[in-house]
């Protein structure tokens, strides 16, 4: 059905529609998809008023909560007529390739929309990179292996669901612009947007001062680069689910337990912190890194509808955990939203950022450190907008703060009792011991042939094992070795598994041939994010025995 469907609506475009609609009617499922919602924004003069006040009158508190609490949703895309692409993957069967990406709030759109978009375009503006350039965080030598950065163009622009974090929408870092809303018109999508943070630090706001910086120079330079345009900011910060199936309903639940509160925290961190210290250069530096936000982290749910598993729909969840917490604090927040998703029988899909250090990121842990940086305003002016929020320079400074490195590259492992214990270990036995009401679990297996390095080790099936460990995904600058790299971003998933085993059926939806982009992420000049984007295909039909699955696999 799918495959006449696809051929007809190639020659009768006007019948895309038509055809799709009477395809989920078969299902017995909705067209009548949300064309485009939102929850109301907040004016400059409220993001003040949230920045400056705490409480707040309870009109403006509702009003916060709300856009806290409802996604943005938008099906454009389906009522133009977009549909799945349903990636040809082993056997001849059709899957479902899915991207997980955090994009550094969209730094760098424009050059992530070409990736998406443009493959000759992107080859073009690569750069080669010297023999010494190969081991830096987050670069490869393009030139010596253009191949492989072409395959991994072809995956991202071949993927039918994409799962971003960091996504900024009204933010004068990214120029004011709705980047989910720039991705899935260029890329014909469904998306979904929940808003994690509404940043409401004085220096997002252009209320930021900088009375102790005594050159005035430094001083007019920094009130620039600071100022904003009252009219556009909007302060949203969240994480994006783009679709090429249809959103049949989104929801966005924060979670009940946060790790840290960052309008709370944040606020003592820019002041009262810096009264107990002296040097008006060293307050002025810890008020930049300083992130007073409202909100907190969230879980951004989506259902879509996808006609070729047996229920018709797969729930989608795009997750980012807390940095400024301790594992256990991260593990809390992981066990409450598997908590919220045991009842669905139906496959699922988490996906993000899930700050998997091993290490206790509280800001008391990184001020001392940030001393040198943070009391030097020339710095800010050099480094602009990217580092406005202290974000890229407090992960920076983080790094020397790391004394271990045996858990970065795979925070899964069992570590030495006594002597080197894993902090992470527990995060990863609660989602391996976990079950639903359905009796599946998530998905731990690494089979080597379904592994496209061919390595086995629990979930290589869902995320790239590398010699020892993991690919790494995220790279902090200016760090040496393997100092600095972690593997930060992660894929589970629930199919159809009970059990361990090789049986085929317990492999329908099964995330197979993972892959970590670092070569795409570092193949411009400046790299696309701080994060490299992640992939895995998930069959959506039977598949046939294990050793089949893996012929043909590129």
């Amino acid at each position: 059905m799918y495959t006449f469907r696809k051929a007809v609506t190639s020659l009768v475009p006007i019948w895309v529609t038509v055809f799709l609609s009477l395809a989920f009617a078969q299902k017995g499922m909705s067209t009548e998809y949300t064309r485009n919602s939102r929850p109301p924004m907040l004016n400059y003069a409220e993001l003040v008023t949230l920045s400056e006040q705490d409480p707040i009158d309870s009109t403006l508190a509702e009003k916060l909560q709300t856009l806290l609490t409802t996604p943005f949703v938008n099906n454009e895309a389906f009522h133009r007529g977009a549909k799945p692409i349903r990636q040809v993957c082993r056997q001849k069967n059709p899957c479902l390739r899915l991207i997980a990406w955090n994009i550094e709030r969209g730094l760098q759109l424009d050059e992530i929309k070409l990736a998406f978009t443009n493959k000759s375009g992107f080859l073009s503006n690569a750069i080669p990179k010297s023999s010494a350039e190969k081991d830096a965080p987050q670069v490869s030598a393009v030139s010596a292996d253009r191949e492989k950065l072409g395959a991994q163009i072809d995956i991202l622009q071949s993927a039918d669901l994409i799962v971003l974090n960091e996504v900024d929408w009204g933010m004068k870092r990214t120029e004011y612009r709705a980047v989910v809303k720039e991705l899935g018109d260029a890329l014909n999508m469904n998306w979904a947007y929940g808003v994690e943070f509404v940043e409401v630090d004085p220096k997002v706001l252009g209320r930021q001062s900088f009375a102790d910086v005594k050159d005035e120079v430094k001083r007019k330079e920094l009130e620039e680069l600071f100022s904003v345009d009252q009219n556009r900011v909007l302060g949203l910060h969240g994480s994006a689910i783009l679709s090429r199936y249809p959103i049949r309903e989104a929801k966005l639940l924060p979670f009940k337990y946060q790790a840290y509160d960052w309008y709370k925290g944040e606020k003592g961190y820019g002041t009262t912190e810096s009264t107990k210290r002296k040097g008006a250069s060293l307050a002025f530096g810890e008020e930049i890194l300083r992130e007073v936000r409202r909100g907190g982290r969230t879980n951004l749910i989506a259902t879509l509808d996808v006609p070729d598993l047996p229920e018709g729909k797969l729930t989608v969840v795009a997750a980012h955990l807390e940095n400024r917490t301790t594992p256990s604090g991260r593990r809390k927040e992981a066990e409450e939203l598997l908590e919220l998703l045991r009842p669905i029988s139906n496959p699922v899909v988490v996906a993000g950022d899930m700050n998997t250090t091993g290490k206790d990121g509280s800001v008391s842990d990184i001020k001392s450190l940030a001393k040198k940086k943070a009391m030097d305003p020339q710095f800010w002016t050099t480094k602009g907008i990217k580092y406005a929020t202290g974000v890229g320079i407090g992960m920076d400074i983080a790094s020397f703060a790391f004394k271990s490195t045996k858990f970065q590259a795979d925070p899964t492992t069992s570590g030495v009792p006594f002597l080197a214990a894993n902090p992470e270990k527990g995060f990863f036995e609660y989602l391996d011991d976990f079950r639903f009401d359905d009796g599946t679990r998530v998905d731990f297996r690494g089979d080597a042939e379904l592994s496209v390095s061919g390595r086995r080790g629990t979930l290589g099936n869902s995320n790239e094992r590398a010699g020892k460990g993991f690919v790494t995904t995220f790279a902090l600058p200016r760090t040496l070795g393997a100092k600095g790299k972690f593997k930060l971003d992660w894929i589970f998933v629930k199919g159809y598994l009970e059990q361990d085993t090789n049986i085929p059926e317990s492999y329908r939806f099964a995330p197979t041939f993972a892959r970590t982009m670092n070569e795409l992420n570092g193949a411009l000049e400046e790299p696309l994010s701080d994060h490299a984007p992640i992939s895995v295909d998930l069959p959506l039909s039977q598949p046939g025995p294990l050793k089949t699955l893996a012929r043909g696999a590129k």
